[in-house]
């Protein structure tokens, strides 16, 4: 059950809905360099700063400044910037996050696996630059049964997908598909401390349930993980969090869910059963176009106070496909707690 307290960037009642506000597509070419591939997203509202996050072969960042208003909004954007990565090596990214409490200039960032050798799984540590592009200061590799291999960790091209930032340090990881070792049917979460100089993993005893639709089935995947409201320090388990699953068939049919699901329990132990949506929302059936929608971000409020949530496409250097931007906002005709302020 959610609790008023909780229930900030949610319908209310949950079986209202959401109303999509606007989406924009976005250019394919800058002055040096072609668009795309943007499979994590970061916003700033009180500097109108939004980063998008290429998983391009040369890993880089977008920043855009947002004008307008939040339902009438116009994007200028900046140069594209090439992550300083250091000597790290080829990196791809997928997620791009804040932490609470963590200085405004620092930020995470997931990485897919290839292999544990030529390129590992990562959870990376970056800093954002007075030219609105990132540096990497470290980078962590994920627990070696989480790398991919021949018969366990991550399937190719699968992920670490999701990085949900939770307070006291932490942070939820989430790879796009179930493990090799794992069943069919249920999600992994990798919980991750940090720590003084390092990290430490552990494997959440309770996975998430995947649901699939049939004919989406063979590539049906979690995108994105977003918490619908502020968590709190020292809890035992997450606020309720918002998921967003993408799925395809060939050649180019979409399917794009977003489901609501309980707090996760935050204890490693033996497995429990994978935790179930409390509500999944078709977001085709909001006039959301079909397409490979991968991020997610809370937005500004609008001025009647409501929360909003944006999404990003990656269109994979496909020329059917397009980078988009959308936002939506929770429906509200009940008696819903406040959410100004935010």
């Amino acid at each position: 059950m959610i609790t008023a307290a909780l229930a900030l960037l949610l319908p209310c009642p949950l079986e209202a809905g959401w109303q999509l506000l606007w989406q924009q597509t976005l250019p394919r070419q800058s002055e040096a360099q072609r668009l795309g591939g943007f499979s994590g997203m970061a916003l700033d509202w009180p500097s109108r700063r939004l980063w998008l996050l290429s998983d391009a072969p040369q890993t880089h960042t977008l920043a855009l400044h947002w004008a307008g208003s939040v339902s009438q909004p116009s994007f200028r954007l900046a140069q594209p910037q090439p992550l300083q990565d250091q000597g790290a090596g080829k990196l791809d990214g997928e997620a791009l996050v804040r932490l609470p409490g963590q200085p405004l200039r620092q930020f995470w960032m997931a990485s897919e696996g290839r292999s544990a050798q030529r390129r590992p799984a990562a959870l990376l540590q970056l800093e954002l630059l007075e030219s609105g592009g990132f540096a990497l200061q470290r980078q962590l590799p994920l627990p070696p049964h989480w790398q991919n291999g021949v018969t366990q960790g991550l399937r190719r091209n699968k992920g670490p997908e999701a990085l949900l930032p939770l307070a006291g340090q932490r942070m939820l990881l989430a790879a796009e598909a179930p493990l090799q070792q794992d069943p069919p049917t249920q999600l992994r979460l990798l919980l991750a401390q940090l720590q003084a100089g390092g990290v430490s993993f552990k494997d959440l005893a309770t996975p998430l349930q995947v649901h699939a639709p049939k004919a989406a089935a063979p590539h049906w995947g979690l995108t994105s993980l977003l918490a619908a409201s502020e968590p709190e320090p020292g809890e035992a388990s997450t606020p309720p969090v918002l998921a967003l699953w993408r799925g395809y068939a060939e050649p180019d049919d979409w399917w794009n869910r977003l489901s609501l699901l309980p707090p996760i329990p935050l204890a490693a132990g033996e497995a429990r059963p994978a935790l179930a949506p409390l509500r999944r929302w078709d977001l085709r059936r909001l006039g959301l176009a079909a397409d490979n929608w991968e991020a997610l971000a809370a937005g500004p409020s609008l001025p009647d106070g409501r929360p909003t949530l944006l999404l990003a496409s990656d269109d994979n250097f496909n020329p059917l496909q397009q980078n988009r931007l959308a936002l939506l906002a929770p429906l509200q005709p009940g008696r819903c707690p406040s959410t100004h302020g935010r």
